[in-house]
């Protein structure tokens, strides 16, 4: 306010003798401002592939293996790669230094979503944390969960994490062939404590049903490349009986989902709290908090308490799903892993009680096993491109508007770009040698032993995103998969699957695509580690 009143003056003193004085700085500015831009103008675009007319890269885009072509051109065009696919630019940043630069020190301009018609205005997430464009309502979502989860609420709940770890493990021992489900139980049960106050206990809860049938709508209305409305968005005004448009009636399918996700036990908590019988819960705090919500805040309270499930199950908790289904597939595989973890365990904690959050800190091989699962096979939900708000240069290098800004830092695994399939995926920081030596192996000690600056880094940092689009789910999801790494290993061994005759089967590394990605198949065999051991379960779980 103040520099507004400060030009009122200026422009009340202007005298006569003055104004060409004025004039003059005002010349020399407008001038300023034309040459910069003129020489923006000039700068030229990143290093690529050449590209036809109108449709640039998209033929060059491969159907498979894609993060062999995306290295190539890393290798060949160096850290900033720029491609252009049906029109769009696309700015693949190929160094944790570039991402850093950019994502993190420019996160002003550099955290804008693309928009995305078939996920967003047809089926409804454009509202969402996730695809929101950059501005109050991401801001206002994004601090809602800051309050509720932060070093000193996670500390909180961790005894929460520590018993729906037991619960699952009794579980698994008496359904083994169960695991992948029983850890979406399990993480389903974490996340529904938290936000609505509700006690999961079973796969068949109606919340946990639409819930995990929202997620799979979003993930499946993510990959946009399968839709032709997000390449040619006026699309969108073709109406569901007109020949072709069976993506509109698809999009009505998992609006109606979405809607039941986002009002159904929202709307039990609010009736709840007016008859003063509401458990407590992130949800439970908006409505009593703001009995005078208006609207709009009501509007972004339902998106929030959604987003504690759904969106925080697809941006941190279905990669705690992902990650923990990764680490019993790592420890089927390295023996050698899981024995130097049981030492450990053993030596710290004992055998008399599980290990809990006051023996992390003194826990560093479990604290080097999570990394190495984060950076293994990581599943990247938060690879949702960032959308660059104007004009930038870097290094000499024009970056325009409008450009999807891609960091090429997942794992082989996935990466979700919303012009083509071909684009999923790519292997980047995480599966770089020049970082992470001896890349394709699962070595935890790797963030052990004193490293050369810049070597194995704290794979977290690329994990769950950047910039002012950072994962904020992050604390919880680390906090719980702490919690199920140490619990497990203290109680169990893991070992390959069995056949018929009892010898061990072949374990095959191999993971869906979509963007959210899993390992397939995945089979284990899960016993407890001693009759001390399956008695601390059975004492603990409460089962």
């Amino acid at each position: 306010m103040h520099r507004f009143f400060r030009m009122d003056r200026i422009l009340r003193d202007l005298s006569p003798d003055k104004l060409p004085s004025y004039l003059s700085l005002l010349f020399v500015s407008v001038a300023l401002l034309y040459a910069l831009s003129r020489r923006r103008s000039r700068l030229s675009l990143p290093p690529g592939p050449s590209g036809l007319p109108i449709i640039g890269n998209t033929l060059q885009m491969p159907h498979e293996r894609q993060w062999l072509q995306f290295t190539e051109w890393a290798k060949a065009y160096g850290d900033i790669v720029y491609l252009s696919v049906l029109g769009t630019p696309v700015i693949i940043l190929n160094s944790s230094k570039v991402i850093s630069e950019l994502l993190d020190k420019r996160s002003a301009i550099y955290s804008d979503r693309p928009s995305l018609p078939m996920a967003g205005e047809l089926v409804g997430y454009d509202a969402s944390l996730p695809l929101c464009h950059y501005g109050p309502r991401h801001r206002e979502l994004r601090k809602l969960f800051a309050e509720a989860i932060n070093p000193r609420t996670a500390r909180g709940m961790y005894p929460i994490f520590e018993q729906k770890v037991q619960q699952f493990l009794s579980r698994i021992t008496k359904s083994p062939m169960d695991l992948v489900p029983n850890i979406r139980l399990f993480v389903a049960s974490i996340v529904f404590q938290v936000s609505h106050g509700r006690d999961v206990v079973d796969r068949q809860d109606p919340l946990v049903i639409i819930a995990d049938q929202a997620t799979e709508d979003f993930s499946a209305a993510t990959v946009v490349g399968a839709f032709l409305v997000d390449v040619m968005p006026i699309l969108k005004y073709v109406p569901e009986w007109f020949p072709g448009a069976e993506f509109k009636r698809q999009a009505r399918k998992w609006r109606k989902t979405m809607k039941i996700l986002h009002d159904e036990e929202y709307d039990v908590i609010v009736s709840q709290a007016a008859h003063g019988k509401v458990p407590s819960s992130f949800t439970t705090s908006l409505v009593e908090r703001n009995p005078d919500r208006t609207p709009e805040q009501d509007d972004i309270f339902r998106w929030a308490s959604a987003g504690m499930y759904s969106g925080m199950w697809l941006i941190a908790q279905d990669s705690v799903s992902s990650a923990i289904e990764s680490f019993f597939l790592a420890m089927s595989l390295h023996p050698d892993v899981q024995h130097r973890a049981h030492e450990e365990l053993d030596r710290v904690v004992g055998t008399t009680r599980v290990p809990d959050i006051d023996d992390r800190s003194h826990l560093p091989y479990i604290e080097a096993l999570l990394r190495e699962v984060y950076r293994w096979n990581p599943v990247a939900p938060t690879a949702l491109p960032h959308r660059l708000i104007e004009d930038d240069v870097y290094e000499g290098y024009r970056i325009p508007a409008g450009a999807l800004v891609v960091p090429n830092s997942w794992l082989g695994i996935q990466f979700v770009c919303y012009l083509l399939p071909a684009l999923r995926s790519v292997r980047g920081i995480m599966h770089d040698p020049a970082i992470y030596p001896n890349p394709m192996e699962f070595k935890p000690e790797r963030y052990l032993a004193a490293q050369a600056r810049n070597l194995n880094p704290d794979p977290r940092s690329f994990a769950f995103g950047y910039g002012r689009r950072v994962c904020p789910g992050q604390r919880l999801a680390d906090d719980v998969l702490f919690a199920t790494v140490a619990i497990t290993l203290s109680l169990f061994d893991v070992s390959p699957p069995r056949d018929a005759t009892g010898s061990s089967k072949r374990v095959e590394v191999e993971y869906t695509a979509g963007s959210v990605s899993h390992p397939k198949n995945l089979e284990c065999h899960i016993t407890p580690r001693s009759a001390a051991a399956e008695n601390l379960l059975a004492a603990s779980s409460g089962e």
